[in-house]
């Protein structure tokens, strides 16, 4: 890792730190305080609403200004969700809220995040970047989200949310060093994100799109567990750890090789997660653990193929341009999803079911790079 990378990978730990402590937790949280399952849907289906409509804001701060401008940003509205997590009540307008402060500081901290991602991975050398690079987040992941589960079963929110919020501020301090060098040819590009779809191949767009579902099921397991298989955020916390742990090792053994797998790696990745996501809302006790093992592998397999294929199709487009298309695609796919979830399903497992059918659209699906 050169410098760059080096002060990014920082950044990222201690980012990621400071938000897995208590963000996994959060429909739990207002599950408990007494909002049904549907309203929790909602909240989840206004953040992504929220999400697709600030996406070009923000990517517009990104390219006019700077993305520094872009981290402060998150940062402020990190704090204030944080904040407000500790006031919560029962009411649509704290949903509406707390809701809109959640999508501002993803979509603030995301946009900068990816373009810094793209600015600091070698395009002779992504796998192995990227590697690196991801197992230092799921790091960050696996050392709070139990910690974060222990502080939220026997001490409070409020010590958490203070110890988040000091790390979090922290983690700005590397990026605010960093100094990338911007291709001048590119950045004269005006952003429009008609004109960059023109350009992607539409099959391309879709694989962003069902591969951001991932967090729809990543929010819909830590309210099954707690629904379902035991109500404490601990067992959430170390089914998160397990996965996280075999996902870790995954990536080490195998994430530099990436660059060589099989054309349908891709697909295969996709039907395997679809089928260990089926197993795991259909197990309990050991199994239950032993299936989370497995899925942090297959979990890694999937983001490491999409996100190899992702960055080396970057190289032929402006980087803002390039993401905004991934931010309104994915964050569409999202809203189309908790739309249907939310009008026409009912029973959290069946809402897993949809979503993975939603996913299943992937496998008949070629991700192109761009022919030379």
């Amino acid at each position: 890792m050169n410098l760059k990378q080096k002060k990014f990978s920082i950044y990222v730990f201690l980012s990621t730190l400071s938000r897995s402590l208590i963000e996994v937790y959060i429909p739990v949280i207002l599950y408990k305080y007494g909002y049904s399952i549907k309203e929790v849907i909602l909240y989840y289906l206004l953040v992504n609403v929220v999400s697709l409509i600030l996406a070009y804001p923000c990517i517009y701060i990104s390219k006019k200004y700077d993305n520094k401008v872009l981290v402060v940003l998150g940062m402020i509205s990190f704090l204030l969700t944080q904040i407000y997590l500790n006031f919560i009540n029962y009411s649509i307008s704290y949903i509406i809220v707390i809701a809109s402060l959640y999508a501002l500081y993803r979509r603030s901290y995301w946009v900068s995040r990816r373009f810094y991602n793209l600015m600091v991975i070698k395009k002779d050398n992504i796998s192995s970047t990227y590697s690196k690079i991801s197992i230092i987040n799921e790091l960050g992941v696996a050392f709070s989200t139990y910690l974060g589960a222990i502080f939220l079963d026997y001490v409070n929110t409020n010590t958490l949310t203070v110890i988040a919020m000091i790390l979090f501020i922290l983690s700005s301090i590397p990026i605010f060093t960093l100094k990338l060098n911007k291709d001048e040819e590119k950045e004269k590009e005006k952003l429009s994100l008609f004109n960059t779809l023109k350009k992607t191949k539409i099959s391309n767009v879709l694989h962003f799109g069902i591969y951001e579902l991932i967090n729809v099921v990543k929010f819909l397991i830590p309210l099954y567990l707690f629904i379902y298989v035991k109500n404490t955020y601990q067992t959430i916390g170390l089914v998160t750890v397990i996965s996280d742990l075999s996902l870790i090792i995954f990536t080490y053994i195998f994430g530099k090789k990436l660059d060589h797998t099989h054309k349908n790696f891709l697909s295969i990745s996709i039907i395997l997660f679809i089928l260990i996501t089926v197993l795991k809302v259909n197990t309990l006790g050991i199994y239950l653990l032993l299936v989370s093992l497995i899925e942090g592998i297959i979990k890694k397999m999937y983001e490491l193929s999409i996100s190899n294929q992702f960055y080396m199709y970057s190289k032929n487009f402006e980087y803002h341009n390039y993401n905004l298309v991934y931010e309104v695609s994915q964050n569409l796919f999202r809203v189309i999803v908790m739309l249907v979830l939310y009008f026409f399903v009912s029973d959290i497992k069946i809402m897993v079911y949809t979503t993975l059918g939603f996913m299943l659209l992937g496998v008949f699906l070629k991700f192109k790079q761009v022919e030379k």
